[in-house]
């Protein structure tokens, strides 16, 4: 019996060896790891750990951080330079984590800008103090600097938007003027081309004396052909429904009737067309008036008679109406450019009457001022519609330019304008002219052509920043130039965290 109990005792050890073992494992650190993804390491009962991206892959967690890739996503690597895709994480406490490449894991070179602590080089190669404390000192200086920038650069937005508002405000007021006075310039127009029409009429027309015999009996004859007309359209009408209804009783005698019979058919016709016979003809005057005009000849209208002298004068137009005389001038008109241009008739040159100039100067300025007035409008519309960003905030910088020195030139670039290039001695060069702006970047195209080259353009690279500045000028490609300027119409609202402090919107 005390064998046996000797023989469990030693069997319990061995457990209990066991399980000190896989928890002491468990509860190891892995190296290079992050404190939240140290969980992915923990191995199973057996002691054994599957590969992150390979599932079907168990290693026993002793060979994690071994120098040899087990895996092939180099994840039981993440503490050494063993796997190439690997990522070694840098704690970095009091300042920001980073990930380093696995390649420069204990390669001698203390790598700073990720691995503050020198965690990286745990081998020893080469000591790395641990810079942290004075990298998060930078580090919340320079957010500071970023965050004043920031408040700086979006109240100096807010009032380039409230200028681009009132910018905006007086455009549309001058596009409500403009159209006023383009309805107003297309109405003095419209007036000018009936009043040229009217003195080419009048420069036209035959001018006779007041108090002309002849011109008063022709009036007067007028009107008594007119009333003669009149009758006799009258008369006409009556006969036409007099010979319908002739017609018609006709068509029934010759329907109805039957020489064998005494038929009541003939018997109705001949009553009808008597009846019809009977009624008299409406007197309006027709026999009256007609015999009155065959009486008088037409040649009275164009009798020689004694005319007295009278100064004044008076234009035969006031006894022709308008439409009349317009049309009549256009016929006579079209008539004559015909045998002018069949070499019938050989064109005149005619002076032109002075009242005729007038009326043609007054359309050339109508036209002028239609035109000036036309071009504005569009530009207006132009400009109101164009995009100036979110809250048409860089209408408020059109006109304004900032410039920087580099080398032997001076680059300026002028809001919504144009980008040149000035030499110190020389002609500037345009560089381009403003096209169009999309997200954080304005395009300037079509700048003076290159030389055997294409036309030079620019593209602006811009950053929130608490006034407007040219920060770099480059040339990546032949005739192609790169401006980076930072801009307070680039900023956002400043983000303030549960703390009260400015988070980094940069």
């Amino acid at each position: 019996m005390f064998f046996r109990a000797r023989q469990w005792c030693t069997a319990a050890t061995v457990v209990l060896a066991i399980a000190h073992s896989v928890s002491a494992v468990k509860t190891q650190v892995i190296r290079g790891v992050s404190v939240a993804d140290q969980k992915l390491y923990m191995p199973d009962e057996s002691g054994y750990w599957a590969c992150l991206g390979n599932k079907d892959i168990l290693i026993p967690i002793s060979r994690v951080n071994d120098d040899y890739c087990d895996c092939p996503d180099g994840s039981d690597e993440p503490g050494t330079s063993a796997c190439a895709d690997g990522k070694f994480y840098c704690q970095n406490k009091g300042h920001v984590p980073g990930l380093l490449a696995s390649s420069q894991v204990n390669d001698g070179i203390c790598d700073y800008e990720i691995c503050c602590d020198g965690s990286d080089e745990w081998a020893g190669f080469v000591k790395c103090e641990n810079k942290c404390r004075e990298m998060a000192a930078e580090r919340q200086k320079r957010e500071a600097e970023i965050n004043r920038i920031q408040i700086e650069g979006w109240n100096a937005r807010s009032k380039l938007v409230t200028k681009a508002a009132s910018l905006k405000t007086g455009l549309l007021k001058e596009q409500a003027q403009i159209q006023t006075q383009l309805k107003l310039a297309k109405t003095r127009l419209q007036n000018a081309e009936e009043a040229v029409k009217l003195a080419e009429l009048d420069s036209s027309m035959r001018v006779g004396k007041k108090g002309d015999p002849y011109l008063e009996r022709l009036k007067e004859r007028i009107v008594e052909y007119q009333l003669a007309k009149n009758a006799m359209l009258e008369h006409i009408a009556i006969i036409e429904d007099r010979l319908a209804i002739s017609e018609e009783i006709l068509k029934n005698l010759k329907e109805e009737y039957n020489p064998n019979y005494n038929d009541e058919g003939v018997k109705n016709a001949v009553k009808a067309y008597s009846a019809l016979m009977e009624s008299p003809l409406i007197d309006s005057g027709y026999e009256e008036l007609v015999s009155h005009l065959s009486d008088a000849s037409d040649g009275e209208l164009f009798k020689e008679e004694a005319i007295e002298d009278d100064p004044d004068l008076v234009d035969y137009n006031s006894y022709i109406p308008i439409q009349w005389r317009v049309w009549i001038h256009n016929k006579k008109q079209e008539l004559v450019d015909f045998l002018v241009n069949h070499g019938l008739l050989a064109a005149r040159n005619t002076s032109e009457a002075p009242t005729v100039t007038t009326a043609k100067r007054e359309i050339a300025e109508a036209k002028d001022q239609v035109t000036e007035l036309e071009i504005k409008a569009e530009n207006l519309n132009n400009d109101i519609s164009g995009n100036f960003g979110d809250d048409d905030v860089f209408r408020a910088l059109s006109g304004d330019c900032i410039s920087s020195e580099s080398g032997d030139y001076t680059y300026e670039l002028c809001f919504n304008s144009k980008t040149v290039q000035k030499p110190k001695n020389g002609i500037q060069t345009v560089l381009g002219t403003f096209d169009r702006l999309e997200g954080n970047k304005l395009y300037f195209t079509q700048g003076l052509k290159c030389w055997n080259g294409p036309h030079r353009s620019t593209t602006v690279e811009m950053r929130c920043g608490e006034k407007n500045k040219l920060l770099s000028v480059s040339e990546p490609a032949m005739c192609e130039y790169m401006f980076k300027i930072m801009t307070p119409a680039m900023c956002t609202p400043p983000v303030t965290a549960d703390n009260g402090k400015i988070k980094d919107e940069l």
